[in-house]
């Protein structure tokens, strides 16, 4: 009982010590939600323009867990069940938007007004990239400033290699701040996400990075497929070539020989007609397999399903004025209050380690 009522006596010296600090607490309150307002009004402003589509994977993909685990074992299961191509799982597609190549075409991009480029909004409109830039530049990057050379190299002559500006690096990294990639894996859907302070601007942006990731996309899908097409259109454009000589060929021989029936010349024109047979049958093949290269690359072409297109956001994503608004007004109060409760305490300990 004595417990439960010095407990009760604490709780009511508590409120009485807060109570006494009353006006403290609500200036203080007070203060820091002016602060909170100003915050909310001065935060720059962003939108954030989306559009959500939903890739048609083949059949095999399904299996490409199993797949790996083959894999590792040795196994080519692609192989074995037919020779199906390659699938990149949507699970993979935030890695193709932060990668050098992804970034550079998109860098090039018109997104801004008359077909200003991605690489110049950034440098010339966007909040504050200019000024972290220039702050990165000169102080994280100034080891780099001092010690390379004024050129900036942007190709390996001597290899393979990619190398890529300064500058790019921190534009490719800026673009992957404001591009964000949401996989629903369960539904099978793929949400992109542009967050600018200019609201076109944000739209086009979205609707460029999702036709350059899933222009990537097919290109990986259909890559064998197409240099499949490739050569087999080139051999075709050989065997017409052929084909055609041949023809021109036997017609020459006949107009030079005629009303001649030698079997000297029975025999020339049975060896042109043989290798026009034989040169035929090669040409109506190829002409085949060139048809159905066709529509292999055509099978193998990925179909993406746009669920919700990219529209021109009109709602600003960012600043959430009356969220910050009511976050510093509690961080006010919390603090007046606390400071009222701890005020008297901490004097009697420093008043007691002083003495």
């Amino acid at each position: 009982m004595d417990d439960h009522k010095d407990d009760e006596i604490d709780l009511i010296a508590l409120l009485k010590t807060v109570f006494l600090a009353r006006r403290f607490v609500l200036r203080t309150t007070t203060l820091f939600a002016i602060i909170g307002i100003v915050v909310a009004l001065v935060s720059p402003v962003s939108y954030t323009a989306s559009s959500t589509f939903m890739p048609q994977l083949s059949e095999g993909h399904s299996s490409s867990s199993l797949g790996g685990l083959a894999s590792l074992a040795g196994i080519n299961l692609s192989a074995v069940m037919g020779g199906q191509p390659q699938e990149i799982s949507p699970s993979l597609y935030p890695q193709i938007t932060k990668s050098i190549p992804y970034g550079l075409s998109l860098l090039n991009q018109p997104v801004g007004p008359n077909d200003m480029s991605m690489r110049d909004y950034i440098l010339e409109n966007a909040s504050g990239s200019s000024v972290l830039s220039t702050i990165k530049k000169y102080t994280i990057g100034l080891p780099g400033l001092l010690f390379s050379g004024s050129d900036s190299v942007s190709e390996n002559s001597e290899s393979s290699m990619l190398t890529i500006r300064e500058e790019d690096r921190w534009l490719i990294a800026y673009l992957g701040e404001v591009l964000t990639i949401d996989i629903d894996e369960k539904e099978g859907l793929v949400s992109l996400h542009a967050e600018l302070d200019d609201r076109l601007v944000a739209a086009r942006l979205a609707q460029a990075a999702t036709d350059l990731l899933q222009r990537n996309v097919i290109a990986f899908k259909s890559q064998s497929a197409r240099n499949n097409l490739d050569f087999i259109e080139r051999q075709f454009e050989s065997k017409r070539q052929e084909f055609e000589q041949i023809q021109d060929s036997i017609a020459i021989f006949k107009d030079q020989n005629l009303n001649i029936t030698s079997t000297l010349y029975q025999n020339q024109l049975t060896r042109l007609e043989s290798q026009f047979t034989v040169i035929s049958s090669v040409f109506q093949e190829l002409a085949g397999q060139v048809e159905q290269a066709k529509i292999q690359v055509n099978k193998d072409t990925p179909i993406f399903t746009i669920i919700e297109p990219v529209s021109v956001p009109h709602e600003r994503t960012k600043p959430k004025r009356r969220l910050i608004v009511m976050i510093w007004t509690f961080l006010g109060g919390a603090l007046a209050i606390g400071w009222s409760l701890l005020k008297a305490p901490a004097k009697e300990i420093i008043k007691e380690i002083s003495s």
